[in-house]
């Protein structure tokens, strides 16, 4: 019941709505006086972007008499009086029982430029002629004060065209209208433009008219012609025939559409065709509404009132009592005919809604379908009533009703239709059920697959993301590649998919005109992701003048992709050629390979599923490409075959319908939008929306796309910055930190894919994702090789949510590697700390008994070290090099302390380098090296400390003069496996940076030294 109110609550708002936009002018517009004293003065800006205005106001009126161009209006001036525009006609006139009532309009309008200029008149009530600067430009009827030349219009709406004069129009309107009529004269605005503007004007209200026309008979002939074809199915004969009558009224009313392309002059011949067809259309629409729930209907009563709507179209459509003596036509008789006439139509049609209301409380079949019609037949009827006694235009609420009734009827037949169909289907289920299990087999393993899959993907994902806390970076490395490589199953298990789908006829496809030039996107974006050392050259000759073809572009570029795909496969030197011409209304696509060519055997094969080439040295995927390729060219109304030459080369020839003119202009109408706004865009890069600490760089040639994601983007709170090429791209990277990029597979100067190359070889998978947006489909091998350089990708036009939750994802996975890292970080640091503490406070108990100063300077070199040490709680792990070396300095001084003369200390230091390293890093290298090295000689020795620039990176060098190390332990110490932290943290702490070099060299009896490249910092 619900639904049924909001069906019903729709349509009269829609109606309404519909009714008030049509009529804005009237109610909603501002209607202020432009006519002022007979005179309107027009101003350019008012005539800018193809406006008209409305010359409502003050006209001179001169009532009683015709004046025509040739007579001066100055003998007539005591006959002028001030008449309100639009408004009827008031007692201003001496009725005439010979002659029509009668009247001259005058006013006066003032442009800014000379040239031709229009008038759009709805109607003049009821015969009018105009004149413009002296000349007669048009009218409807003949206006003359005597009934034997007088002709009436019959609600005709036209446009008339003059010459402005020195800036000047001067517009004189002749007006007769039936004796003791009022509702006469300029009753509807008049429009006012250049000829442009008001031709455009007056063709779209036909437009509309002619669409509605259109609907309406186009609909009718199609069940008309499929009610033809079996002769079963009356209802289709009764609604075809009412959608056909209905598009003739629409013709014959408004604009009369029907009335030009057939001239018919009389008024009264148009008023009986106009009358006439609605008890026709209300026959039809009984009928039908019988013969589909004759158990609502009463048969005699449905005869009884078909006949009396046989009657009422004798009376009107071939009598017309309408049609009367002209000095007889008052507003009173006209109004008793015309409520005569509508009560006779609603008492005849009122048990055709009786029997929808019947429909529609027992909930009968389609008794939904059928509430649509009935309140969309009350609500247009209304509107109707209301146009026929007061006048008030409706003309938009056709395109409504049309709406409505095509909707109901047609969704009322096709569920007609499909129940049958159902029945039909349910009755021959028995005899295809072996058969489906046989296609049902494949499918339903394809899904058995699916499920593990997709456990195996989202729980690699979790654990990329750090949902069970982070892993170390080896293991994030290792999930990656899991996920990865379940990622590919998924996709082959895809391919089966679609496969068992086509065997099942599930395949979808949405044909639509769709331009040649995609064959140039498809190759070039395959070329763009090919290796630099293929030595196989992708080409095409495709001329782009060639027509559209009507198919679905993804399914194309599936197809042109898997054919391209197969022949790189089985090309290893060499060239493949993309051609495309037209013959016989088709296009024809070839795509030639010079590769090992296919053996005669087998290529009556090469198109059934899983089948694959013989070839001994390779052999890839399941054999579904070829098969998916022939599966959808076929659905797109296409044929394909191949040619090949064992040794010589394949060629593959499949085509395309082409579109039709009318299909490539709607398509064109949609791409001219986005056309003239790319051209029209140009953003100001980079392009920067501020919002949270996660930074986004979208990397898009296209500047539209890049306002389109950083909008979408900056409405998440991400920070966003655009930029339309590579290299600007890099650039930007090199100076800020970036925590995930967008970047467009196909650019200009730097290709997508190279741009992935290029950050990559400072920034890992781990460290900055990256997404890349391709037009190929997924569903490949080749385009897996993106993963070489980027995190993901996802194919254009891309899906918003989809894209959110691919960074949502990706950056999850990214605060996973951090914080693994610093979990390994502060692991490292609780290592270190207890070792150099218990000997430092060894030192100091040594020193406390003999040397108090140096014990002081002792506690204040232990100050300094737990203040490094309290450093290494903060969540930043990196610390200055100069904090490092003061700590490195207070442990020297210590030791030299204890060690007295057997120790020497050398520092050799730059100290304008300014550059971050892991806290704890330096100081238990040199720690290891006085107390493994030094201490073991006798005679002691030296530790040089040194950090100085060595051209693009810092080196720090720590060395010493000590026992050395054996060459089986430092081969160890070189591959972690050595239990001695003093080393092995150090080392680990520096290999989690990027881009460190780190050297141990080591001599028995001659000492230790430690080498460490580092690249430079900001200040370095």
């Amino acid at each position: 019941m619900k639904k049924d109110v909001v069906i019903v609550v729709s349509i009269v708002m829609l109606f309404a709505i519909v009714f008030v936009v049509g009529n804005r002018h009237h109610y909603l517009e501002n209607n202020d006086s432009v006519v002022k004293q007979g005179m309107a003065v027009v101003s350019n800006e008012q005539l800018e972007n193809n406006n008209t205005i409305k010359l409502n106001g003050d006209w001179s009126f001169y009532p009683n008499v015709l004046i025509s161009p040739q007579q001066s209006l100055d003998d007539f001036k005591e006959l002028r009086i001030s008449m309100k525009v639009p408004d009827k006609w008031e007692d201003y006139f001496q009725f005439n029982e010979k002659g029509p009532l009668v009247g001259t309009y005058h006013l006066v309008v003032k442009v800014p430029t000379e040239g031709q200029y229009g008038l759009f008149f709805r109607y003049i009530h009821s015969s009018s002629r105009v004149f413009i600067n002296g000349i007669n430009v048009g009218g409807k009827g003949n206006p003359s004060t005597s009934f034997s030349s007088f002709q009436s219009e019959n609600d005709d709406t036209f446009i008339v065209v003059g010459q402005s004069n020195e800036q000047e129009l001067d517009i004189l309107i002749q007006v007769a209208s039936y004796n003791k009529y009022p509702t006469a004269g300029i009753i509807y605005p008049v429009e006012f433009g250049t000829r442009e503007n008001i031709q455009n004007f007056y063709d779209h209200k036909r437009l509309i008219d002619v669409l509605v026309i259109f609907g309406y008979i186009v609909f009718g002939i199609i069940y008309l012609t499929i009610y033809g074809q079996s002769r079963k199915r009356k209802e289709e004969l009764f609604f075809g025939l009412y959608m056909l009558l209905i598009g003739f009224q629409a013709s014959f009313t408004n604009h009369k559409i029907f009335f030009q392309v057939f001239p018919i002059e009389e008024t009264f011949t148009q008023s009986r065709l106009q009358l006439g067809v609605i008890p026709l259309i209300d026959i039809c629409q009984i009928l039908f509404l019988y013969t589909m729930y004759p158990q609502v209907a009463n048969k005699k009563i449905v005869n009884t009132i078909v006949i009396s709507l046989g009657c009422v179209f004798f009376l009107y459509g071939i009598n017309n009592p309408f049609y009367i003596d002209k000095s007889e036509m008052t507003a009173q008789a006209m109004i008793i005919r015309q409520v005569t006439y509508v009560a006779l139509i609603i008492l005849l049609t009122g048990y055709t809604q009786l029997i929808l209301i019947r429909v529609i409380l027992k909930k009968l079949e389609g008794a939904r379908y059928i509430l649509i019609i009935f309140a969309g037949g009350c609500c247009y009827t209304l509107l109707v009533i209301i146009n026929f006694l007061t006048e008030v235009p409706n003309e938009y609420s056709k395109l409504a009703f049309l709406g409505c009734t095509l909707v109901g009827f047609t969704l009322l037949l096709n569920y007609r239709m499909n129940q049958a169909f159902t029945d039909a289907q349910t009755l021959s289920k028995e005899l295809l059920v072996h058969n489906q299990m046989k296609d049902e087999f494949l499918l339903k393993t394809s899904h058995e697959l699916r499920t593990p899959l997709n456990g195996i993907l989202n729980l690699s994902k979790s654990l990329m993301e750090g949902a069970e806390g982070p892993l170390k970076r080896t293991q994030q490395e290792q999930v990656i590649l899991i996920h990865n490589v379940t990622q590919r199953l998924g996709y082959l298990v895809e391919d089966l998919l679609f496969s068992s789908n086509y065997m099942s006829g599930e395949i979808r496809v949405s044909p639509h005109a769709v331009p040649i030039t995609v064959i140039d996107e498809v190759v070039a974006e395959i070329r763009s992701v090919m290796s630099n050392n293929s030595q196989v050259h992708l080409m095409t000759d495709v001329d782009t003048a060639l027509p559209a073809m009507l198919t679905d572009e993804l399914r194309f570029k599936q197809v042109l992709y898997n054919l391209l795909l197969n022949a790189i496969q089985h090309t290893d030197i060499g060239e493949i050629m993309v051609t495309a011409h037209v013959r016989n209304q088709q296009m024809i696509i070839q795509v030639s390979d010079t590769g090992s060519g296919i053996s005669p055997q087998e290529l009556e094969h090469i198109f059934k599923a899983f089948y694959q080439v013989k070839k001994h040295d390779r052999k890839e995927g399941l054999g579904l490409g070829l098969s998916i390729a022939k599966n959808i060219v076929e659905k797109l109304n296409g044929d394909i075959h191949v040619t090949s030459l064992l040794g010589e080369g394949t060629t593959f020839i499949f085509t395309m319908p082409l579109a039709t003119d009318e299909q490539v202009n709607n398509e064109q109408s949609g791409a001219i939008v986005s056309h003239t706004t790319a051209e029209v865009l140009h953003l100001d890069l980079p392009l920067f929306y501020k919002g949270n600490d996660k930074k986004i760089l979208v990397v898009d040639d296209d500047h539209v796309n890049i306002k389109v994601l950083a909008d979408v983007l900056a409405l998440k709170g991400y920070t966003v910055i655009g930029v339309d090429n590579g290299f600007d791209g890099l650039n930007y990277l090199q100076r800020n930190h970036v925590d995930c990029m967008l970047i467009d597979l196909m650019m200009d100067g730097m290709s997508g894919y190279e741009l992935c190359k290029q950050v990559r070889k400072q920034y890992d998978m781990l460290e900055l994702p990256i997404i890349v947006l391709t037009a190929i489909m997924k569903h490949s091998d080749l385009v897996l090789t993106l993963q070489v350089g980027a995190n993901d990708y996802l194919q254009k036009p891309v899906a918003m949510d989809e894209l959110l939750l691919r960074i949502e994802s990706l950056l999850a996975v990214r605060q996973s590697s951090l914080d693994a890292i610093e979990v390994e970080m502060n692991y490292l640091y609780s290592q270190v700390t207890p070792h150099f503490v218990y000997n430092t406070l060894n030192t100091i108990i040594g020193l406390s008994y003999s040397d108090m100063d140096n014990t002081r300077e002792a506690l204040y070199c232990l100050a300094t070290y737990f203040r490094a040490k309290l450093n290494v709680h903060y969540r930043n792990s990196m610390v200055l090099i100069e904090e490092e070396l003061e700590l490195v300095k207070a442990y020297l001084y210590i030791e030299k302390m204890r060690f007295g003369d057997r120790l020497t200390v050398k520092y050799d230091i730059d100290e304008s380098i300014q550059l971050m390293i892991p806290a704890l890093s330096l100081q238990p290298l040199v720690e290891n090296a006085v107390f493994h090295g030094i201490s073991k000689k006798p005679e002691g020795g030296t530790i040089e400390v040194s950090v100085q620039r060595e051209g693009q990176f810092v080196r720090i060098k720590i060395h010493d003069n000590g026992v050395g190390i054996p060459a089986k332990k430092l081969q160890q110490l070189m591959n972690e496996e050595s239990s001695r932290i003093g080393f092995t943290n150090p080392f680990k702490k520096f290999k989690l940076m990027k881009n460190v070099s780190l050297r141990l060299n080591s001599e028995e009896g001659k000492g230790t030294t430690i080498l460490i490249l580092l690249p430079k910092g900001d200040g370095a």
